[in-house]
């Protein structure tokens, strides 16, 4: 009984760090996240197919050691990030002192269902393993639409539910979807849905290893005026 306990207890601990990391157990958490979520970094980069001169948001950014990657994917960029781990938007900060001198990168603390930002100001928002932990997905799909230029996009990467069921922390304050569930949802808030592109993951390693996960990429856009 008291080994179930300390195992549930666990798992709850892990579930907050990864909806919120905080501490130095959340910093440690970033850069496992870093390692298992990759592989889908890259195949939600290839999805967008990023040209020059656009805006770009990623919510739900983590430590930050990604965004070069993003820079690599064509010239004149305009990338802005947005997490509301105070923890994250520090660590991410040093990680990329040189993006921001520039002017390239900026970093913002704060919540995707009340952005900071004005209305059509991004060609393209996108989020990776961010969804789980919308409380109220319309809040922050309505949001994303506010901020998102006529003809922008949505890219939200997620794993499956077959594939996160296995994993034992998702039970605590992890919403999954189904392909037909975003689908109402992107309708109910004035998005387009435009595709929906699957990957198998390869194992990583990690609490709860999941072999062969499958992920997609759910796009959405907003229509044009």
């Amino acid at each position: 009984m008291f080994r179930k306990f300390f195992e549930q207890l666990r798992w709850k601990k892990l579930a907050r760090q990864l909806r919120k990391p905080a501490g130095a157990a959340g910093i440690d958490v970033a850069g496992k996240m870093n390692t298992a979520n990759e592989f889908l970094y890259d195949f939600t980069l290839d999805e967008m197919m990023i040209r020059e001169n656009e805006s770009i948001l990623e919510i739900g950014f983590g430590n930050g050691k990604f965004f070069s990657k993003q820079f690599s994917r064509a010239e004149n960029l305009r990338i802005t990030g947005l997490d509301f781990s105070g923890v994250m938007v520090r660590t991410a900060r040093k990680h990329n002192k040189a993006l921001i001198k520039e002017g390239n990168l900026s970093l913002v603390k704060g919540q995707s269902d009340k952005m900071p930002f004005l209305s059509a100001s991004f060609d393209k928002v996108f989020c990776i393993n961010v969804a789980y932990f919308w409380e109220d997905p319309q809040e922050h799909l309505l949001e994303i639409y506010r901020v998102l230029r006529p003809g922008g996009r949505l890219y939200a990467t997620i794993r499956s539910r077959e594939s996160m069921n296995q994993l034992p922390f998702t039970r605590y304050g992890f919403r999954t979807y189904t392909e037909e569930e975003w689908k109402l949802l992107c309708h109910l808030n004035n998005l387009l849905f435009i595709r929906c592109s699957s990957v198998y993951e390869p194992a990583f390693p990690g609490p709860g290893v999941i072999t062969g996960a499958r992920s997609v990429c759910l796009v959405a856009e907003k229509r044009s005026l």
